[in-house]
C-alpha cells in the first residue's frame, strides 16, 4: 500500500495548541498546557500531506517511549483531524480522513511496541484501525472497546430566571430536579473559593467511602492538574457549601474552544444527603454558559455509580473508541540480491 501521509514530530506550544483548537474533534486533552500537567510523557506529531498539515496525533508514553499508553487524566487522544479544507464535500472530507487513519495506524504500530488510544466522540469510522494488517495472522492488529460519555447542553441557561425556564430542567430526574429546588430553597451557595488542596482532599474522601484508596502521588497529580488548569485560565473550581458554611462538594471543569468537561468531583461524604452535590453541578452550568460555553461533556459514565448521577441531569449518551495493539510489527522482509544472468 502506498503511504501518503507521514508523521513529522513536534513540540507543544502556540502552534500546536491552535490546530487543537481548530481540529473538530480536538479537546483540552491534548492542549500543551493539559498535557505538560499530566505526570506522563507525551509525544506530539503532525500529519503531512506533503508541505500540509492534515491532521495531527497526540499520544502519552511509557517512561522508555517504546509504547503509547494511556493515563486516567487524559480522556482523550489520538488522532486529530483539520479543518475540511476549501470546496471539500462530505464524501471527499470522509474518504480523506479514512487515508488519514489507515497511514496513522500503521505509522503508530512501526513507532511503538504497544499502541494505547481513547479518541474523541467525533471520530466515528474507526475501519481504518480495525483493518490495519487485514487477514494477517503473522502481524499485530488493533482491538476497539466502546466507552461512553454523555454531554449536557447549557441552552437557555444564561438568562434563566428560575430552573423551570431552563430547556434541560424537565429533562433530569424527578430527584435531580427536588435537589436543586431543595438548594434554592435552603440557601445553598456555590461559589470558587475553594483550592487545589480542597479538591486533591475531597477526591480522596469520595472515593475512600468507595472503598478506592488513591495513591498520594496521584492525588498530588489531581492538585498539581487542577492549579494548572486554573492558572493557565482555562479551568474554573466550583465549590457549594450547606447553608451553615460548610464545604459539602466541589467540581472542577476545564474549557477548550469548543466546550467545558467535568474534569473532577468531590464531596464530603458526611454531607452526601445534602443538595450540595447537585448544585454544584447545576449552579456551575449557570455560570458556564453566562461565560459562553454552550455544553458540558459529563466525562465518562463507565461504571454504574457514576453513569446514574451523570445521566439524571439529563445529558446525551455519546460513544468513542479506545483501540489497542499488542505487540511490534514484525520485520520487513529482507530484499533479495538479484540473481546473475
Amino acid at each position: 500500500m502506498t503511504t501518503q501521509y507521514r508523521l513529522e514530530e513536534t513540540t507543544p506550544g502556540a502552534q500546536w495548541d491552535a490546530f487543537v483548537e481548530a481540529s473538530p474533534n480536538g479537546t483540552i486533552f491534548s492542549l500543551s498546557a493539559y498535557l505538560a500537567a499530566v505526570r506522563q510523557p507525551s509525544r506530539l506529531y503532525w500529519c503531512m500531506n506533503g508541505n500540509e498539515r492534515r491532521a495531527a496525533v497526540a499520544v502519552t508514553e511509557s517512561a522508555d517511549g517504546n509504547c503509547a499508553v494511556q493515563h486516567d487524566f487524559v480522556i482523550h487522544n489520538g488522532i486529530l483531524f483539520a479543518p475540511p479544507a476549501n470546496k471539500q464535500n462530505r464524501s471527499t472530507v470522509l474518504s480523506e480522513r479514512f487515508e488519514i487513519a489507515t497511514d496513522v495506524a500503521a505509522a503508530l504500530s512501526r513507532r511503538y511496541e504497544r499502541v494505547e488510544l481513547a479518541l474523541s466522540p467525533q471520530v466515528t469510522d474507526i475501519r481504518p484501525f480495525l483493518w490495519h494488517n487485514y487477514g494477517r495472522d503473522d502481524a499485530p492488529h488493533y482491538a476497539a472497546d466502546v466507552r461512553y460519555t454523555a454531554y449536557a447542553s447549557l441552552t437557555g441557561f444564561a438568562d434563566a430566571a428560575a430552573p423551570e425556564d431552563v430547556p434541560l430542567f424537565p429533562e433530569i430526574s424527578y430527584s435531580r430536579r427536588q435537589e436543586v429546588r431543595k438548594a434554592l430553597k435552603t440557601g445553598v451557595r456555590t461559589t470558587e473559593d475553594a483550592t487545589p488542596e480542597d479538591l486533591s482532599a475531597f477526591y480522596a474522601l469520595t472515593m475512600g467511602r468507595q472503598g478506592i484508596e488513591v495513591e498520594r502521588e496521584r492525588l498530588d497529580e489531581l492538585r498539581d492538574l487542577a492549579a494548572a488548569v486554573l492558572a493557565g485560565g482555562f479551568g474554573r473550581l466550583f465549590a457549594t457549601r450547606t447553608p451553615e458554611g460548610e464545604l459539602a462538594a466541589m467540581a472542577l471543569f476545564g474549557m477548550d474552544s469548543k466546550r467545558a468537561y467535568y474534569l473532577f468531583g468531590a464531596g464530603d461524604p458526611h454531607l452526601r444527603n445534602t443538595p450540595c452535590g447537585t448544585a454544584v453541578l447545576w449552579d456551575a452550568f449557570g455560570q458556564l454558559a453566562r461565560a459562553g460555553v454552550t455544553e458540558v461533556d459529563l466525562e465518562g459514565v463507565n461504571s454504574p455509580r457514576r453513569g446514574w448521577f451523570k445521566l439524571s441531569f439529563g445529558a446525551d449518551i455519546l460513544p468513542y473508541y479506545q483501540l489497542v495493539k499488542a505487540g511490534p510489527e514484525p520485520a520487513a522482509p529482507a530484499e533479495q540480491p538479484a540473481q546473475e544472468q
